[in-house]
């Protein structure tokens, strides 16, 4: 990843607010920030969890790659209480593996917490997670987390995730790149920039890509209105 862009995205780990304190940390990402192992109680039951894992799965990192399983299921239900403990067992027997961000992640995305989102999405991205789709779903989010900001910074972050886009635009698989063009149109709708817009539209549909009928009407208008 570009030096420049970790730079900058990193800024946010700073800017996104703290996030308030509940009952139950294993339903925030990474138990809250919380030092477990100054706690001997959860301290104990960490290391419990962890060598009864690694004994069923054979090793602490096919146990962590079971419980981002187990998490993905759980989101993809719509049951995120539990997804979101799942990801957290995952990062606690695994915090090299990318998924777990990726699941902390989503979770942000869903709650429309878009700059804590990306904040997790550049650690999944460092940690080896390059996949075409990811890296759009983290252009769009960084997009969003831009119009939160202003001047200079909401600059920084559009052109951060137009060369998120760039990156991700790079695969010989249609389907995909229908679906990263379709979705750079929605950023760069959000970017005011319509004739961009326009032209990613044109490029996933070229590629069979399904345009979304609101996206695409109230572009029509905004260009009607330009001339």
């Amino acid at each position: 990843m570009n030096k420049q862009l970790i730079i900058k995205t990193s800024l946010l780990l700073i800017l996104a607010s703290a996030t308030p304190a509940i009952a139950d940390s294993s339903l925030l990402p990474m138990y809250g920030g919380e030092d477990r192992s100054n706690d001997p109680e959860l301290s104990e039951k960490d290391n419990t969890f962890i060598a009864k894992a690694t004994r069923s799965f054979s090793s602490r990192e096919h146990a962590a790659e079971g419980y981002v399983e187990r998490g993905f299921d759980m989101y993809s239900q719509n049951k995120f209480d539990k997804a979101m403990q799942a990801f957290n067992q995952a990062w606690l027997l695994d915090p090299n593996n990318p998924y777990p961000y990726l699941g902390f992640g989503l979770m942000l995305k869903n709650e429309k917490k878009f700059c804590k989102t990306i904040a997790m999405f550049l650690q999944a991205h460092q940690k080896g997670l390059y996949e075409n789709g990811f890296l759009a779903d983290y252009a769009h989010a960084t997009t969003r987390c831009a119009l939160t900001r202003e001047n200079q910074l909401q600059k920084k972050l559009f052109d951060d995730a137009n060369i998120l886009y760039n990156r991700a635009i790079q695969t010989p698989n249609n389907a995909l790149r229908a679906y990263v063009y379709h979705s750079w149109a929605k950023s760069y709708f959000l970017q005011n920039d319509f004739s961009n817009s326009l032209a990613m539209i044109e490029q996933s549909k070229i590629l069979g890509g399904k345009i979304d009928a609101a996206l695409d009407q109230s572009l029509k208008e905004k260009i009607m209105e330009a001339n």
